[in-house]
């Protein structure tokens, strides 16, 4: 039976992930359908590749692991892991991932049913469920940035806050302030949350809230099994991807609680390459992703590439993943800074007309003398934005013969 789909996993010192991602795999149902998983290593140095060859290879004889010799970043990989694929569609799935049992046959049965389509996108939730931490007070409670679940060192996530000020080391929180605590062992167990720290300004009124009941502000809250059971939460990672008014491509849904808001299908503007499938004819008629990306903004340029075939996107809500959301880069470090930042200025070049590119990136240089010259913002990341200005000037002549060639001048 020829290979249905093709599952390209892109890693890059990624060992961390692999126990999760192909536990999840090996339970895959295929209702009358085969697949092969493509393993593309970025040239790792964690002992990725042994670690996967000596503990899965056996168990998954459809597994074909490929070395890059090389660093070809997400773009690059992606397209290197394409030539190995033998399958009708292509499967593009990050390595920081778990999938449900039935992943697979829900693509496949969304595949019959939209014949228009240029590529699915799955739907993204967050790897741990959480338990929704509310706090009540009529001034400020100051908490520590660092807390322990279950005896694990965790630094609370600014995304899974709302409404506080976030610090270094202390967050200060106001009347319902909101966060989210993952729950990192696990559903089977109960939990002890603890902060290093709670600063609180009147015994009298101040109080953690959960599930809507009150209780007493100590540094250390403990839950048992049946709570954690009934009151868990999911958060939406993506349904779906967009690009706003300033050309920030976002997540549709973005840690919003899933409450079936986004089960059903829609045509969508952008996908997102943590799991898009791709039909492989189509991905090798639009050139893959353009490798000069290397990483972000490289899904979207080939959505809108996929679009202007007269094909649609579409998600594919029943298609869940969990996922663990920047395995690779660290969120707003000095390189992911760099790379959106380049990526931008190359995404709009090459997909929106030439005047608002060049009003877009007097804008852009607007902002970064602001940011150098009147911001107290780190000093390696401001030069990771003036840096993203020369990456993209760099590659200036290969897009302005691109964009001299769409326009017929020679």
């Amino acid at each position: 039976m020829p290979c249905k789909f093709s599952i390209v996993l892109l890693n890059y010192n990624g060992k961390k992930y692999i126990d999760n991602l192909f536990e999840s795999l090996i339970n895959l149902d295929s209702n009358g359908f085969t697949y092969e998983i493509i393993f593309v290593d970025n040239d790792s140095k964690d002992d990725s590749v042994n670690y996967l060859e000596q503990k899965y290879q056996k168990l998954i004889p459809s597994l074909k692991i490929i070395k890059s010799g090389r660093n070809l970043g997400f773009a690059g990989g992606n397209n290197y892991g394409v030539k190995f694929a033998e399958g009708e569609y292509i499967i593009f799935l990050n390595n920081d991932t778990a999938v449900p049992p039935n992943w697979l046959n829900e693509l496949s049965a969304f595949i019959d049913q939209k014949s228009d389509f240029g590529i699915i996108s799955s739907k993204l939730v967050f790897f741990y469920d959480f338990i929704k931490l509310n706090i009540r007070t009529q001034d400020k409670v100051i908490l520590s940035t660092n807390i322990t679940i279950n005896g694990e060192a965790y630094r609370i996530d600014p995304k899974f806050t709302k409404n506080v000020l976030y610090g270094e080391k202390e967050i200060t929180c106001f009347g319902h302030t909101t966060i989210y605590i993952p729950l990192l062992q696990g559903l089977e167990t109960s939990y002890t949350i603890e902060f290093d720290h709670v600063k609180i300004h009147d015994e009298q009124t101040d109080c953690w809230v959960l599930n809507e009941q009150e209780i007493s502000m100590d540094k250390t809250i403990t839950l048992d099994q049946d709570y954690i059971s009934s009151n868990r939460l999911t958060l939406i990672q993506n349904a779906g991807s967009g690009i706003n008014e300033k050309f920030d491509g976002y997540d549709i849904g973005f840690c919003e609680i899933d409450q079936g808001q986004y089960n059903r299908s829609v045509e969508l503007d952008s996908c997102c390459g943590a799991a898009m499938l791709i039909r492989k004819e189509t991905f090798d008629k639009v050139g893959g992703f353009d490798q000069r990306f290397f990483m972000y903004y490289e899904d979207t340029d080939l959505s809108y590439r996929v679009k202007r075939q007269g094909l649609k996107l579409y998600l594919c809500p029943t298609a869940i993943i969990r996922h663990i959301h920047t395995g690779s880069s660290q969120e707003w470090s000095p390189f992911f800074v760099y790379q959106i930042y380049r990526n931008k200025l190359l995404f709009i070049f090459k997909n929106f007309p030439f005047a608002t590119f060049i009003k877009q990136f007097i804008k852009y240089l607007l902002h970064v003398v602001k940011e150098v010259f009147t911001t107290r913002q780190k000093v390696s990341l401001k030069k990771s934005k003036v840096k993203a200005i020369f990456g993209f000037l760099r590659l200036s002549p290969y897009y302005i013969g691109a964009f001299k060639s769409k326009r017929g001048v020679k």
